[in-house]
């Protein structure tokens, strides 16, 4: 497709920002905007002066006076109109009412040039390479590239965006006209556009009544809303001028499909007539129904905007948060952290579970799940909370408050009513395409047949066709997919729904519940919905009593491959605790968590998991902060394991030190004491270390961690790596010394002489390998059911990340510390070399092979490293000298 671009504007003055978002403008005798611009007063007063440029090269027939002042009120009503991000109908509260700037909160949105193959994209696609669009600039734009919106705006007259349901498509219109209506053409590429925004559904009202032509109807539209000023000459002038921007809002919305025909066809007349004068359209509408009017005119072109991926969802949130703080506290330090931390934790939610990722691709879907997490839902646990204030509002509430018109576009549908079909409808397709979410036209409208029938419908066949058009056309959660193909919008959707049937199934009775998820333990494609269904028992349906039955009757009967139903049992009470299972089946699933984590038939990512489950719930192995002793004497030492003495007894960790350990020392100030930390540490801390001449790759070090981020080991906000019972990683070597030096001062009983530092080399392998001088803590031979490396999964490609402390009694040393082969890395006292540059570091770790985890195996690192394999453990042992 061969790019087009429209006539060169006339503009005058630039345009610049704040910081926040508020207008700079200078040159033509313009007044300059700084800071809050939330003042209408300020407002106002700027749009009098972009009247004035905005008709100071032109030569219209009204007088110019009168001209100004009407456009400088229209810009003004824009302005006061659009201002704030509209959160109507989200279906959540809040104390105090949310006032977020649109401005500060929109994210650019991208589009493919096409229409997808049914009536939303397919999920499974990946619907946005960034690399090459973020290198669109004057490139011809081609069929299938995700552009920038703007973009295409920019090089053509005209543009039908499509999308489904809050994709974004009325935010775009709204943000064009803020940004004209505060003279920021230049910043989005437009120049100087005139916008009138409006709703696609009174007009299709209005030609009910009348043959009315879109200009006239523009006219009394806004005399309809109390706008007392001459839009229509207005109007007219800036179309003759080459300089209006049309922006039509919901074709979807005009409901019979003679009308939408009409409408479009007066459109695109309209379009047809004024587009060569340099003039712009912007026509909006979802994919359902489209088609069947889809129009055709020169430079008119059609886009369907694309699911937010990783960098948008995080530019959302980014705004969101800094949004949020800001009104609360100001711009000002505390609320800049505060949002740091909000954006973190919000980010976390939305990936540690694929269905709520899935949902956070749209900006509608995306904002709730924001709104909620304020709320103080606990996400991804809660999600049923989540996943039911989706559907609620998809089918209600949103529906009447997205319109531009502010009138509820069709029909509504009866939430309750409408559930009680979709949800067995919806379990019904998982049990026939489990995972696909795609079933055949016929055999979905036989199903709804059979499903009004059984209600007692007195025509079936008619009910089931009214529903799926109604869900269709007013919710658009089911939808087709493809060529005589329906599916839900999200096959997350799908899942919610089918765990909603079965809970209802059930009618508070867990024996048919039971029955179904044991058939299905252990397949992938249920698993979600198997969690789904736990936690709409205890939470949504708050039948607590019913749910930790559930949950025992899989820890109890153990249905599918070994340890699936444990685990599944234990990521269900997780989801739901606290309040929806009882204390009694939390405790029950605990008890058998820790024999599967432990056991060495147990495939070893079931054994990772179930120890990442247990640390999440609150279990702690008895003898955490417990120490090993060793005697003084000889042990065979290195590849050659040639005798070598350790001169005194001393004690050792019985396990590297973890989370929850290492929590103490940053809670009780350990990183802003500067008692603990050596002078190289302190000055590593306070960043003073930066300022020193220092070699290319302690510079790299430094700068891949700035010093405002050494108050926390650099993995401490991971959900996994900062699991409470795995080994603390993302440290540097002073942290660990600095954090021997803290728990010095909390341990009474240290003999005299005797100090808490980091391990010797040797004492290290004396406690690892014990006096026979073995290769492995338990043998000569590697047993990849005794630790965690990239050898001890079947497939050779590891375990992704570190395990539980406790995992592998089979690798305990015969000192009795355990996981001194893998997980992590361990810092050692000693140096590696004579130039005392590189620590030794012991033990390989989850991303090493076997042959680095043997007990003679000797590694070095810079003091300033700190990977996420890489840990330590703390030796209670004679003092250096």
């Amino acid at each position: 497709m061969v790019e087009k671009k429209s006539p060169p504007k006339k503009t005058t003055g630039k345009s610049s920002s704040t910081s926040g978002g508020e207008s700079l403008r200078v040159g033509d005798q313009s007044i300059a905007i700084k800071g809050d611009a939330t003042d209408s007063t300020i407002i106002h007063g700027q749009t009098i002066v972009l009247a004035d440029r905005f008709w100071r090269d032109l030569q219209p027939d009204l007088p110019a006076p009168a001209l100004k002042e009407a456009t400088a009120a229209y810009l003004a009503y824009l302005s006061d109109r659009h201002y704030y991000l509209s959160l109507k109908g989200m279906g959540v509260s809040d104390r105090v009412p949310l006032k977020l700037r649109l401005l500060d909160l929109y994210v650019p949105l991208k589009a493919r040039m096409e229409l997808p193959e049914g009536e939303t994209w397919k999920r499974d696609l990946s619907l946005a390479g960034r690399d090459l669009a973020n290198d669109i600039q004057d490139e011809a734009l081609h069929l299938g590239e995700p552009a920038p919106l703007l973009q295409i705006l920019q090089n053509y007259s005209g543009v039908i965006v499509l999308g489904d349901p809050g994709a974004g498509k009325t935010t775009f219109l709204k943000y064009l006209a803020l940004r004209l209506a505060r003279g920021e053409g230049e910043r989005i590429g437009l120049g100087d556009f005139l916008p009138i925004i409006l709703p696609l559904a009174g007009f299709a009202n209005a030609l009910q009544t009348r043959d009315i032509p879109l200009d006239d109807f523009i006219e009394e539209y806004f005399a309809g809303i109390g706008a007392s000023m001459p839009i229509g000459q207005m109007l007219n002038e800036a179309l003759k001028a080459g300089r209006a921007l049309i922006l039509l809002d919901g074709l979807d919305e005009v409901r019979d499909l003679n009308m939408r025909n009409t409408v479009i066809e007066r459109v695109v007349d309209f379009f047809a007539f004024h587009r060569r004068q340099g003039n712009k359209f912007v026509l909006t509408s979802r994919v359902v129904g489209y088609r069947a009017v889809r129009p055709s005119a020169e430079d008119l072109v059609e886009c369907t905007i694309v699911d937010f991926e990783e960098d948008e969802i995080e530019e959302f949130v980014g705004h969101w948060t800094t949004a949020l703080e800001r009104q609360a506290q100001g711009n000002t330090a505390v609320a800049r952290a505060d949002a740091e931390t909000d954006r973190r934790e919000l980010l976390d939610s939305i990936h540690q579970n694929p269905g709520v990722r899935q949902l956070a691709s749209t900006p509608l879907l995306l904002t709730i799940l924001a709104l909620m997490k304020r709320q103080g839902v606990s996400l991804p646990e809660r999600r049923v909370q989540l996943y039911d204030q989706y559907v609620t509002t998809l089918l209600s509430t949103w529906n009447r408050a997205r319109s531009i018109s502010g009138r509820a576009p069709g029909r509504d549908l009866d939430e309750i009513q409408t559930v009680r079909i979709l949800a067995p409808l919806a379990l019904w397709m998982h049990e026939v395409s489990p995972g696909v979410g795609l079933v055949g036209s016929e055999e979905m409208r036989r199903k709804l047949e059979e499903l009004f029938a059984d209600r007692g419908d007195v025509s079936p066949h008619q009910a089931a066709r009214q529903f799926l058009m109604d869900v269709r056309e007013h919710a658009a959660l089911l939808l087709e997919r493809g060529p005589g193909a329906y599916g839900f919008i999200h096959l997350t959707f799908e899942e919610y729904l089918a765990a909603v049937a079965l809970a209802l199934k059930g009618q508070g009775d867990a024996r048919p519940i039971i029955e179904t998820l044991a058939a299905h333990v252990g397949e992938q494609a249920w698993r979600e919905v198997a969690l789904l269904t736990i936690g709409y028992l205890g939470i949504r349906q708050q039948l607590p009593k019913v749910s930790g039955e559930v949950v025992e009757a899989l820890v109890n009967n153990k249905p599918g491959p070994a340890g699936e139903a444990v685990i599944l049992a234990g990521d269900a009470v997780l989801d739901t605790w606290p309040g929806g299972v009882p204390l009694r089946s939390r405790e029950r699933v605990i008890s058998e968590l820790v024999p599967t984590m432990q056991d060495p038939a147990i495939r070893p990512e079931l054994r990772r998991h179930a120890g990442l489950v247990l640390g999440r719930l609150g279990w702690r192995p008895g003898d955490l902060d417990r120490f090993a002793e060793l005697p003084a004497g000889e042990f065979q030492a290195g590849v050659k394991r040639e005798a070598q003495e350790v001169p005194q007894m001393y004690w050792i960790g019985k396990y590297p030190v973890t989370n929850i350990q290492f929590a103490r020392f940053v809670q009780e100030g350990g990183y802003q004491s500067r008692e603990y930390w050596s002078e190289d540490g302190w000055a590593w801390r306070t960043g003073k270390l930066d300022e020193r001449t220092l070699e290319t790759v302690a510079r790299d070090w430094l700068e891949h961690r700035a010093s405002t981020k050494r108050n926390v080991p650099y993995y401490w906000h991971n959900i996994e790596l900062s699991n409470p019972i795995v080994p603390v990683v993302g440290i540097c070597w002073f942290e660990a010394e600095a954090y021997c030096n803290w728990l010095g001062k909390k341990i009474v009983a240290v003999p005299e002489g005797y100090t808490v530092r980091l391990p010797h080399d040797n004492e290290w392998e004396r406690a690892a390998r014990g006096t026979d001088g073995r290769e492995y803590p338990w043998g000569d031979t590697f047993d990849k059911a005794a630790a965690n490396t990239w050898d001890s999964d079947s497939t050779g490609s590891g375990l992704g990340g570190t395990t539980a402390v406790s995992t592998f009694p089979h690798g305990v040393s015969p000192a009795g510390a355990w996981d001194m082969s893998g997980n992590v890395w361990e810092w050692t006292g000693s140096w590696y070399d004579e130039d005392q540059k590189y620590r030794i570091v012991r033990g390989g770790s989850w991303i090493g092979y076997q042959w680095f985890a043997r007990t003679s195996f000797c590694n070095w690192s810079i003091p300033l490293m700190f990977n996420d394999d890489l840990g330590f453990r703390v030796v209670i042992a004679p003092r250096d000298t």
